[in-house]
């Protein structure tokens, strides 16, 4: 059986304490390897989501599981509490189709990068975490470039560039009704300084609240680039009867991208919201019909690069308001039978929206 692009999502099955779950996601993840002695070696990104990083982060560094993933240099972590009950640490996992021929973790400030040569392709994972030193009083914006000008420098060193490598980016905002604006203003002028404009293109990207461990970092982000692929490779995702280019109300990023790597398909859909042609949120104040509109949205993206809701492989869902939980809780487990996912309490950048999601997806060529 051909293997693909895989995710995985680690719950804790048991209520307890923090270093508790943590032991039953590492046996959870001891039992993956089990099945595929190759799993470390396949591994591209791992990513952790913390209910309280404060407190949480240091058990985390050292404990047996971060340990066994951060050696690959591919381990983040974020504070998005998880919402479903009693869970305070969750996992998120995306492995390669086969084992990495090389694998290469990179010298970066206030952070970690990884590039990982699979696929004919090189891959370069990247996590920006700013300190509490560094960050202290400076401002949402001035912090936003500085991660940008980390990630760059990094590219740079492989030989790659923000414009035509990079293709998906998590950007995780403290405060995020106060400093969303200011991370907005620092992507767009960073952007127009690399030649990534509305008549090019943008990166498919989730701007969203999350935090670090740290009171002064305001900002953290990942970055997921590509080196390798032609430019009739890289296809953006567009669905202009259902929701309109970003930059028309001052935003700058891609709705998603689809990447024709040699084994399938894959599709970046960044965060999606219940938003319409022109901009505007619908369905105000009700979070189910908000979530109907924005899987609408999403349905008709990836139908723009030929692919279907079937295709997806997990969902992250942010919420606003965690008493929204099992509503949405209860959509999901109807609609995506079987899909895992994860939901979390992360405010998106607008107020009246009360939900985002996003995804990806793949497609094994036939």
């Amino acid at each position: 059986m051909k293997k693909t692009h895989c995710f995985h999502i680690f719950l804790p099955r048991k209520q307890g304490s923090f270093l508790s779950q943590c032991d039953d996601l590492l046996l959870q993840f001891e039992n993956l390897m089990k099945e595929d002695a190759g799993t470390l070696k396949r591994l591209l990104q791992a990513r952790f989501y913390l209910s309280d990083a404060s407190n949480q982060k240091a058990a985390l560094d050292s404990h047996r599981l971060f340990e066994l993933l951060n050696q690959s240099g591919v381990a983040s972590m974020v504070e998005q509490p998880p919402l479903h009950p009693g869970v305070k640490i969750a996992l998120l996992l995306w492995l390669l189709p086969e084992p990495a021929e090389s694998r290469e973790v990179l010298a970066q400030p206030e952070g970690q990068s990884v590039k990982i040569e699979a696929e004919g392709l090189t891959y370069l994972v990247q996590s920006v975490r700013p300190t509490a030193a560094s960050g202290e009083d400076a401002s949402a914006q001035l912090q936003m470039k500085q991660a940008f000008r980390a990630a760059i420098d990094t590219l740079e060193a492989s030989g790659m560039n923000l414009r035509d490598h990079c293709h998906r980016t998590w950007i995780y905002v403290r405060d995020v009704d106060r400093n969303y604006a200011g991370v907005v203003t620092a992507r767009n002028e960073v952007f127009a300084q690399q030649g990534l404009t509305p008549a090019t293109h943008f990166i498919a990207s989730t701007g969203i609240g999350g935090a670090t461990e740290n009171s002064g970092t305001l900002v953290a982000a990942d970055f997921f680039s590509v080196k390798g692929l032609k430019r009739e490779q890289v296809k953006y995702m567009h669905a202009l009867d259902f929701l309109n280019p970003t930059h028309e109300y001052g935003v700058a990023f891609e709705r998603g991208t689809c990447l024709e790597l040699p084994s399938g398909s894959l599709f970046l859909v960044s965060g999606t919201a219940s938003i319409d042609k022109v901009g505007q949120c619908v369905h105000r104040g009700d979070v189910v019909t908000q979530t109907g509109r924005l899987f609408l949205n999403i349905e008709k993206l990836l139908d723009s690069t030929g692919a279907t809701l079937k295709d997806v492989k997990y969902l992250i869902v942010y919420l606003r308001d965690v008493a929204d939980y099992p509503q949405v809780q209860q959509y999901l487990r109807l609609r995506f039978p079987g899909l895992p996912f994860l939901v979390t309490e992360a405010r998106v950048c607008r107020p009246e929206w009360l939900i985002e999601v996003e995804c990806m997806a793949f497609r094994a060529h036939d």
